[in-house]
């Protein structure tokens, strides 16, 4: 996606004890996408996917603290990284979307999610502290 076509950026991260297809199997299921394409790089593993316009960024860092290291708002036990950008012609997505999606996946994957970043444009972001929980069934 053209950074001049998005909207906003949501960063989330988390610990699971998945690989990263694992992780992309559930989170593809959890939230009816289609199949991500892997890309691995020196220091991460990735995937990605564009669909209903947001793209979907999926983060596993070979070494544990990696997260941390590029963005400190990251806990340094956490092994993945999500990032959804959104379009601008995507109006459908609000606030209450994104808990939506929060609360799905941290259900999901049983483990707490944090919300660390919305970004808005270039040099402009406001840092976050929101913790979604599993819901207990």
């Amino acid at each position: 996606m053209d950074i001049d076509n998005i909207s906003k950026i949501e960063h989330f991260s988390t610990f699971v004890d998945l690989s990263l297809k694992e992780f992309c199997e559930q989170l593809s299921s959890v939230l009816s996408l289609p199949q991500m394409t892997f890309i691995t790089e020196d220091e991460r593993a990735s995937a990605e996917l564009s669909f209903n316009g947001i793209d979907y960024n999926v983060s596993r860092p070979f070494k544990i603290g990696t997260l941390n290291e590029w963005d400190d708002s990251v806990p340094k036990d956490h092994n993945f990284g999500l990032v959804l950008s959104i379009d601008k012609t995507n109006t459908d997505f609000n606030y209450t979307k994104l808990e939506e999606i929060g609360n799905l996946l941290s259900t999901n994957f049983n483990t707490d999610l944090l919300h660390y970043r919305t970004w808005f444009s270039t040099g402009f972001s406001t840092e976050k502290v929101h913790i979604f929980t599993p819901n207990k069934k």
